[in-house]
């Protein structure tokens, strides 16, 4: 679990006066750290002490052009597959307006930690974006406001029900993940 990006439940600034770095620094779970270690652009929901973050690897360059006041736009989908349904996010980062930069992340509700993660959300008024570069240091923590917190709860309710309609060994998240991914390449 993720602890340190925020304190007493109020948003901190996302960097000192002139600092290269988050005001708090969030060090990554060493099983987490070790998953993201070989990866360039990464997006996934972790547990913390203030509800569900996503933690979001990108190279430093990249890091620095979302500094500062950017459009984040943040969409929920739910794909019905045969073996599992899936729910999708899509964070639009508008850093670039002509070439935002675009992460999404798979949420599985088979797995009872993403579908915990996942329903957190839907109790958050925010969404920490917690940022960390190729060396897995924590550059920068943007809070994005979460405006329907409701359509998470609904989401999860959907797809609850589509899982009850599939026979438990016939269920495989990987397939229908690889299916949705194929589908809506970024």
């Amino acid at each position: 679990m993720l602890t340190g990006y925020m304190a007493g439940g109020k948003e901190l600034p996302s960097q000192q006066p002139h600092s290269e770095g988050p005001l708090y620094s969030a060090e990554l779970p060493p099983e987490l750290a070790e998953f993201l270690k070989d990866k360039d652009y990464v997006c996934i929901a972790q547990a913390t002490d203030q509800g569900t973050a996503f933690v979001i690897k990108l190279p430093g360059g990249e890091i620095e052009s979302v500094r500062g006041t950017v459009p984040i736009l943040l969409s929920h989908e739910l794909y019905m597959h045969p073996s599992a349904p899936v729910i999708r996010l899509v964070f639009t980062i508008y850093d670039q307006p002509e070439t935002p930069l675009a992460l999404e992340t798979f949420i599985n509700i088979i797995d009872e930690q993403q579908r915990t993660d996942y329903a957190a959300l839907a109790t958050q008024e925010h969404l920490p974006l917690l940022f960390y570069d190729e060396s897995l240091a924590h550059r920068l923590t943007k809070m994005l406001p979460l405006s329907t917190p409701q359509d998470c709860d609904h989401i999860l309710q959907i797809a609850e029900q589509a899982l009850q309609q599939i026979v438990p060994d016939q269920r495989d998240f990987d397939a229908a993940k690889a299916a949705v991914m194929q589908e809506t390449q970024l």
